[in-house]
């Protein structure tokens, strides 16, 4: 009798690591050589791994959801034959069969040259983040975003959440609710009502009407990766909590990235009025910050926000939008803006077309933040949350290359921020 050694398969130059999905043998299972053992899944493809030859499965080594490194031993079988050496590392000489396998989806992906195919480093806190295709396919099916799952407590090798931790989250009422579509008509009598609109509706419509009419405007996009701030806020936010009474949201870190970026004369007739045909450029930033309130939209003007920390800026931004809420804003309260700031991405959006609120030349809005893949220098991908950051401007004053410059700007400020120097 012989005995052969089923190790994790490598499924590309780049793939150092594979999880177990699940095990179709048990121990004492007599098997016939091309049946399948269990099946397993790198980052790039899902695969089984086959029996070499006939015989009985004597020892399992590794166990369901674990992430297992290219060329460990995974199970031992009793064999009637001597299975022929096979590893899966080219340059390494061993005795022990590598296992075969047969890719289940395997993904087209462009040929990359060789001397992109080293490992891509990973940064901090990826481990977590990765999500297995099993993973991301149990999540969708239950509904449940990438962004959730990814804010689960992982048990698996180095964090990561898999399917196991899913189905737990599932169990303990974590997914949101199914819901159950009806084919009631909305109303019986198919009724239909006139509702005239408020004073403070009708003013955003001329005013938003007026802007429209009125001036040029182009809107640009571009996405940010958040990782640095995300990290940041996570790890500081029950801190800064439990310190100031104040949740630390991301619209400081917005406002001090489109600070920096306003330091460069190159970008400073973005914070500017035009009226009566001449463009006023400002050298302090009075920033207006779009605020949802029952009575509509409002914009209260944040004064001086240049020469605010990470602490004033919030105590100052709670204070406008509470007062914003419970409609206690004073006229001075949303007077002398230079530049507007929207956060679309508070209801869930991706994106959107911010309008520009006159005599202001331009209005910046964010996206909400979302995991998504991100293709990386080395050819390799990594799940990073991501934002759409968008700037409308006033055609007449500014062109398509200097917005372009402003807000590239204020991305590299949100991307590269030196957060070791934020004290709260």
């Amino acid at each position: 009798m012989y005995t052969a050694r089923i190790r994790m398969p490598r499924m590309g130059t780049s793939v150092h690591e594979s999880t177990v999905v699940t095990w179709k043998k048990a121990v004492g299972d007599q098997v016939s050589k091309g049946e399948v053992l269990l099946s397993a899944e790198s980052d790039k493809v899902e695969f089984e791994v086959e029996a070499p030859a006939d015989g009985v499965i004597t020892e399992i080594l590794a166990e369901a959801e674990e992430t297992v490194p290219v060329g460990e031993v995974l199970a031992t079988m009793e064999t009637e034959t001597e299975v022929a050496d096979e590893t899966p590392e080219p340059e390494e000489t061993s005795s022990d069969w590598a296992a075969p396998v047969a890719p289940l989806k395997p993904r087209e992906k462009p040929v990359i040259p060789a001397a992109r195919l080293e490992k891509a480093p990973r940064p901090s806190g990826e481990g977590k983040t990765w999500l297995s295709p099993r993973v991301q396919r149990l999540a969708a099916a239950h509904g449940i975003g990438l962004d959730v799952i990814a804010g689960i407590q992982g048990t698996g090798a180095g964090g990561r959440v898999s399917a196991r931790d899913v189905e737990a989250f599932i169990a303990g009422g974590g997914a949101p609710p199914r819901i159950e579509m009806s084919w009631e008509p909305l109303s019986e009598t198919q009724e239909e009502r006139t509702e005239p609109l408020s004073r403070v509706r009708k003013r955003i419509a001329e005013n938003l009407t007026r802007s429209v009419r009125e001036i040029p405007q182009v809107t640009s996009w571009l996405e940010v990766d958040m990782s640095g701030v995300s990290a940041f806020r996570d790890a500081n936010k029950e801190a800064f909590r439990e310190k100031h009474r104040l949740n630390l949201t991301y619209t400081p870190f917005f406002i001090m990235a489109i600070v920096h970026a306003l330091r460069s004369e190159e970008n400073e007739r973005f914070n500017a009025t035009f009226e009566d045909d001449a463009l006023t450029i400002r050298r302090y930033l009075n920033l207006g910050v779009a605020v949802d309130s029952p009575g509509g939209l409002v914009v209260p003007v944040l004064k001086s926000a240049d020469a605010m920390n990470l602490v004033e800026l919030s105590v100052r931004l709670d204070d406008l939008g509470a007062r914003a809420r419970e409609g206690a804003l004073t006229p001075e309260d949303v007077r002398g803006g230079t530049l507007t700031l929207t956060n679309f991405g508070a209801s869930g959006a991706l994106g959107g077309n911010p309008i520009i609120n006159p005599p202001e030349v331009a209005i910046i809005g964010t996206g909400a933040i979302a995991l998504r893949p991100v293709a990386l220098p080395n050819g390799a991908t990594s799940v990073r949350p991501v934002m759409i950051l968008a700037i409308t401007f006033d055609h007449r004053v500014n062109d398509g290359m200097a917005a372009g410059r402003f807000i590239s700007d204020v991305r590299a400020a949100l991307e590269n921020m030196d957060l070791s120097l934020l004290e709260y």
